[in-house]
């Protein structure tokens, strides 16, 4: 790390003029430039990239940092105040528990705001982004302000000092909990993600870039200010650089790109629907991007995991809402006890009327059906409102196997993949969101036959690609507000073929700029199908392909029962590498 105005100037004397910093020197902007100058300039990058690694050993060896009493001495008249007026304000409070956390919770914040302009070599440190973070300084330089108790709930309790000074018996015995709770998850914690990365390679190894493009003029939509949509191509086929993005930005309107949730391969993925990579290049036919993406997203698990053992998560007022790794797990897990799961009406039609239930709670009547509200939520619907299936009836989590029972695995995909890109961003964690719609896609992959699609019999799991080959020239073209009632024979925006047209899907097409679709009146019965992703890969038809995950006896055992067929030239490595002997690739990626 380099000190004040010296580092801008030695820094951006190394930096070709359009890719110098112009606002403060951290981590952060100097990544930033340096990406933007590999995409722009692979040859001026390799040259750059050098020349700041030497400066950086440099000062590493000559200039040093070192820490000193004056780095960790609370700033006391600014503290002091802060913590005086919360003491004033809870003798206020009284008993009222709700004003007592409201005052302690903003009083942490006022803490956390004054330690970030601490003065002293670990304020720059973790300013900077070098080492540390700003809820570590402020526990140490200023106080906790409120800790947590041991499953993360906040002890109505204000902590008046920094642990550099050290903390007064009462203080030092209530953050216990939390502190003893941290070293548990630290020791615990990163087997869990070690596991995840094994599930989430199982679930995404199909993911191969497989063709140049697929020719489909579907994508989904992204806000016009979300950088996302850089390194990305439009549906219209225009890739998007930084200038573009900027003008997209500017504009203020929403974009449809593409996406390898909506690539219409039948296996794998193509250049254009997974966009370009960091420098600026397509991705190499045969490249296996699923993995990679499991990579990526497992590394931030792991993370989120230690980072309890160094204390450096804040303690949260709202505890009912899952932050980090669990919410990552119940997404993609989809446990029958969801945790806050928001209840939804699982009727169309009108709410006949709405009662306090004995035990806490509503009970609704919904065109005759009972619905349950559990207590501590708030309604969204009222008496004689009328609602579609799938409509939420109630404050919480919306679960996404909620989201394709009613609107579809193309919905679906989508809820699945902001949900989980929303997981990382609070946890300040900034992931690529086509790793999680690579994610989305594959574990969102199937449907059972329930009635009425030829070639199939009731009962039957089969993919999204078998299902738009099942559709490939059926039904007809119709305006979009008269396709309610009717299901999609081919892929339009984020909606997929077999999705049933309800009142609302039809809305999402239409908000979408979609007026025409191509749609059957037939009687079929498809059903979505969402598993826990640590069953998503003993989905696959391909016996062999399920060897390399789990159960291998009772995969040899069903597959030699009912005489399954596996496919040994696909985009999954393991029948090639059972085989050994034709361990190779072909022009479209596969092994």
């Amino acid at each position: 790390m380099i000190r004040g105005k010296l580092a801008d100037i030695l820094v951006n004397d190394k930096l070709p003029t359009d890719y110098k910093i112009s606002g403060p020197l951290t981590t952060k902007n100097l990544k930033s430039s340096m990406l933007r100058l590999a995409k722009d300039s692979p040859e001026s990058y390799k040259f750059v990239a050098p020349k700041i690694k030497k400066l950086g050993d440099e000062f590493s060896t000559f200039e040093g940092i070192s820490v000193g009493l004056d780095d960790i001495e609370p700033e006391y008249n600014k503290r002091n105040p802060i913590i005086n007026n919360a003491k004033r304000l809870l003798r206020t409070a009284g008993s009222n528990h709700k004003k007592k956390m409201s005052i302690l919770l903003d009083t942490q914040t006022k803490l956390r705001d004054l330690t970030s302009k601490h003065p002293g070599d670990m304020g720059m440190m973790a300013r900077s982004g070098s080492r540390g973070n700003m809820n570590q300084l402020m526990k140490m330089v200023s106080s906790p302000g409120i800790v947590g108790d041991w499953d993360g709930s906040p002890v109505p309790f204000l902590i008046e000092r920094g642990y550099s000074e050290g903390l007064s018996p009462a203080e030092a015995w209530i953050a216990g909990d939390e502190s003893r709770s941290q070293v548990i998850k630290g020791q615990l914690g990163t087997a869990e993600p070690g596991e995840m990365q094994k599930v989430l390679a199982s679930v995404m190894s199909e993911q191969v870039i497989s063709s140049a493009d697929c020719g489909t003029k579907n994508g989904i939509m992204f806000d016009a200010g979300d950088n996302a949509v850089e390194g990305r191509y439009t549906t219209a086929g225009s890739l998007i650089g930084g200038k573009e993005a900027a003008n997209i930005a500017r504009a203020g309107k929403s974009i449809r790109v593409r996406s390898p949730m909506t690539c219409d391969l039948e296996s794998g993925v193509c250049q254009k629907c997974m966009g370009v990579n960091n420098r600026g290049r397509s991705y190499a036919i045969g490249q296996n991007v699923g993995i990679r993406s499991a990579q990526s997203l497992s590394e931030p698990l792991t993370q989120m995991a230690l980072s309890a053992k160094h204390g450096v998560s804040l303690v949260e007022g709202d505890v009912q809402t899952p932050k980090g790794l669990a919410a990552f797990k119940q997404f993609i897990e989809v446990p029958k006890n969801f945790f806050q799961r928001a209840p939804i009406s699982e009727m169309t039609g009108k709410v006949n009327s709405i009662t306090k239930a004995p035990q806490g709670g509503f009970d609704l009547d919904i065109e005759g059906t009972q619905h349950y509200v559990p207590p501590g939520r708030k309604l969204h619907v009222k008496k004689g409102q009328r609602l579609e299936a799938g409509d939420t009836l109630a404050t919480g989590i919306v679960a996404p196997d909620d989201v394709i029972k009613h609107k579809g695995l193309g919905a679906g995909r989508e809820y699945l993949m902001k949900s989980l890109r929303n997981v990382y961003s609070d946890s300040g964690k900034d992931v690529d969101p086509r790793h999680l719609e690579l994610l989305a896609k594959s574990q969102l992959n199937y449907v059972k036959v329930d009635s009425g699609l030829p070639g199939f019999v009731p009962g039957d799991v089969v993919s999204v690609s078998q299902i738009r080959k099942a559709f490939d020239g059926k039904g007809s073209e119709l305006a979009t507000k008269e396709s309610v009632g009717k299901v999609l024979t081919s892929t339009h925006g984020n909606h997929l073929p077999g999705t049933r047209i309800t009142k609302r899907v039809a809305e999402d097409l239409k908000k979408q700029g979609i007026n025409r679709v191509k749609a059957t009146g037939s009687p079929m019965r498809l059903t979505p199908v969402m598993a826990s992703a640590t069953r998503t890969p003993l989905l696959n038809p391909n016996w062999m392909q399920r060897l390399g995950y789990r159960y291998q006896k009772a995969t040899i055992i069903n597959a030699a029962t009912f005489g399954e067929k596996a496919d040994l030239h696909s985009h999954n490595p393991l029948p090639a590498l059972a085989v050994g002997h034709e361990m190779r690739r072909d022009s479209k990626g596969r092994y």
